[in-house]
């Protein structure tokens, strides 16, 4: 079956509302080898500036290294973020791909985990999703139920690495054409 690819399926959208998440959606992509729906927060101001200056998104690790140990000394500054990671989102039908994935994710932005299923995930399963701090909603009809709430961010001990900037740009990349 054709997949749209620019498609963010109505449930993701209520799953992340009844979380309280703000932010925008993106399309289901790989992260880190790992299928998930971002979730973005916007700086339109920047988004703005790096458009009109025609300031695409940057890939180069190295470049962004340097970006990110920018210091007011050399010169002018180099573009600011234009997205900031909220968290991740994935609808794995088995929670272990599910919590793997999400906690993989944890350095970067906050986990959502929509459980399937008419009877939702067991006591279990939500517990190492209570213990990952990993959000679990169950999601059935039009019903959305918050199972386990998570933490907003990345987990406590992250630290702002060159990888981060190389997400957000990645994103930011994606947001640009969808």
């Amino acid at each position: 079956m054709a997949r749209n690819a620019f498609a963010v399926t109505e449930h993701v959208h209520t799953a992340i509302r009844a979380a309280g998440w703000r932010g925008r959606v993106l399309p289901q992509t790989q992260v880190s080898d790992y299928t998930v729906y971002p979730v973005i927060d916007v700086d339109s101001a920047v988004w703005a500036e790096r458009v009109d200056k025609r300031q695409w998104p940057e890939l180069d690790r190295s470049t962004l290294a340097i970006w990110e140990a920018w210091t007011a000394d050399p010169g002018e500054a180099p573009p600011r973020s234009t997205v900031s990671i909220v968290g991740f989102v994935s609808t794995a039908s088995r929670p272990a791909s599910a919590l793997h994935a999400l906690d993989s994710l944890a350095g970067y932005g906050a986990g959502l985990w929509i459980a399937p299923g008419s009877h939702g995930p067991s006591r279990w399963t939500l517990a190492e999703f209570d213990v990952a701090d990993i959000w679990v909603v169950h999601t059935r009809s039009a019903h959305n139920t918050v199972l386990v709430q998570g933490r907003h961010g990345p987990i406590s001990t992250a630290r702002r690495l060159t990888s981060t900037r190389h997400k957000e740009e990645l994103l930011f990349g994606q947001a640009l054409v969808s």
